[in-house]
């Protein structure tokens, strides 16, 4: 049985270009290590019990400096990666989406990312569940996901409780896992700002590589994982997209995420 926390991040246009919804995906076998590892970075940075470990670093407690906050965090993203965890996030532009509710944002967001969730585990022939952080305003989608699945554009429906057993909520608090989720998303988020101009690029080639072993991929024929399907899920997809400069948007997104994960190219000396 898997379990996939998931939470959304860039909610306004004015955090970031793209509307980012995603989480992680827990194994049964991985989740008491996931929750020792949670603990250990929370224990070695000075947190104590009821206080939020969360990426913002405005979230952190005043008695936790800057450097053991960044510390913890991206020691616990290693440790994820080490442990074999898995990421699928949705990325929507925002341009794209303006004339849609928020409602109806998070919504198409959970969709494809129960879909992405299915494939996995229906490649892997297990079942799961899926918790998004508490939103009441969720319920009544989540019943309709679990009662007759994905609507697909004929207007008939793709069942996923075949493979997804449970929809239901959580909160930042309740679990070390949710903690561990909202640090990723939060360090996805970084980056991907970044790649459409908006953060320090040393900061997400620093990041991003651990990160990126997190999303779940499959090695291309040169035995590559890039940013692309799978537990990288740009919506809509490429093809859908009739605006040009709006696929750029998305192609400069995947380009930027996957050279941070490239060793970088020094600038040859001038007059060469």
């Amino acid at each position: 049985m898997y379990t996939f926390l998931v939470d959304e991040t860039n909610k306004d246009a004015g955090q970031g270009e793209f509307f980012i919804v995603g989480g992680l995906v827990f194994r049964e076998d991985q989740v008491s290590d996931v929750h020792a590892a949670v603990a250990r970075q929370r224990r070695l940075a000075g947190y104590r019990p009821g206080e939020s470990f969360k990426f913002e670093t405005n979230s952190r407690p005043a008695h936790v400096t800057i450097e053991q906050h960044r510390e913890a965090k991206r020691e616990l993203i290693s440790d994820l990666s080490d442990l074999g965890v898995r990421m699928i996030v949705s990325v929507v532009l925002h341009d794209l989406c303006r004339n849609q509710t928020y409602d109806e944002r998070m919504e198409w967001a959970l969709n494809t990312l129960a879909g992405g969730y299915r494939k996995l585990l229906l490649d892997e022939g297990e079942t799961g569940i899926m918790l998004m952080d508490r939103d009441n305003d969720r319920y009544d989608h989540l019943e309709y996901l679990h009662q007759h699945g994905l609507r697909i554009f004929t207007g008939n429906h793709v069942r996923v409780d075949d493979r997804i057993r449970l929809f239901g909520m959580t909160s930042d608090n309740a679990s070390h896992l949710s903690s561990a989720a909202d640090i990723c998303l939060g360090a996805f988020r970084y980056c991907a700002n970044t790649a459409s101009g908006r953060g320090r690029e040393p900061v997400a080639r620093e990041m991003f590589p651990n990160l990126a072993k997190l999303v779940w991929a499959k090695p291309n024929s040169q035995g590559e994982l890039r940013a692309g399907g799978l537990g990288y899920l740009p919506r809509p997809k490429r093809q859908h997209i009739a605006v040009s400069w709006m696929r750029d948007r998305y192609d400069n997104l995947a380009d930027g995420l996957n050279s941070y994960v490239l060793p970088e190219v020094a600038e040859a000396p001038s007059g060469s």
